[in-house]
């Protein structure tokens, strides 16, 4: 078994950090609105959707 102190990346940290909008939704609820915000803005926008692999 391999073993990191690695952990995954927040992407809409990252796309924040380039000059885009990113946005992290966590539960469903904040869906719908994250993509109206990302679709209504101008230049690039990244919606970071967070899921349940178990539910998968």
């Amino acid at each position: 078994m391999w073993q990191t102190g690695l952990h995954d990346p927040s992407c809409s940290a990252y796309a924040r950090l380039c000059g885009g909008h990113g946005i992290r939704v966590t539960n469903i609820e904040r869906l719908r609105p994250a993509l109206n915000e990302a679709l209504a803005r101008k230049g690039p926008s990244l919606v970071e959707i967070i899921t349940d692999v178990d539910l998968i």
